[in-house]
């Protein structure tokens, strides 16, 4: 019980508030359902790590999106990937060892485009900082 400033009791009415983020999953006979019945705007065939960006990409664009995948969602070879982007450091040992401008190329756009979604994407990618041994 609360009280007024005069100490006169003060009755609070309960307002039931929705619980943001708390919704529950569809079942899989209703995603069946909808993607049998429904029109979407994007279907993304296959769940590994590039469909599901595209399909994280997709949706925040606001396009009504279906991600449909053979298996189970990150079960193939992109779900036991390091999830580094890399500059292409191999390609540059190449590059130098053989004079080779092709390779330096793509390690030119393979840092360039690393740099692009540092700077797009911060919330889903960051700087890591690696030792490699050296041996001589």
């Amino acid at each position: 019980m609360f009280f007024n400033q005069r100490w006169t009791p003060v009755v609070m009415a309960e307002v039931k508030q929705e619980r943001r983020g708390k919704r529950t999953l569809p079942t899989r006979a209703e995603q069946i359902k909808s993607l049998e019945t429904d029109s979407f705007d994007v279907l993304i065939i296959g769940g590994g790590a590039s469909g599901a960006g595209c399909a994280l990409d997709s949706v925040t664009r606001g396009l009504k999106t279906a991600l449909v995948e053979w298996d189970d969602f990150a079960s193939g070879t992109s779900s036991r990937s390091t999830k580094l982007i890399h500059g292409g450091v191999r390609y540059l040992q190449k590059a130098i060892l053989g004079f080779d401008i092709e390779q330096y190329r793509m390690v030119k756009e393979a840092l360039h485009e690393r740099a692009n979604m540092l700077q797009s994407a911060p919330h889903l990618s960051h700087p890591l900082p690696i030792m490699l041994p050296v041996y001589t």
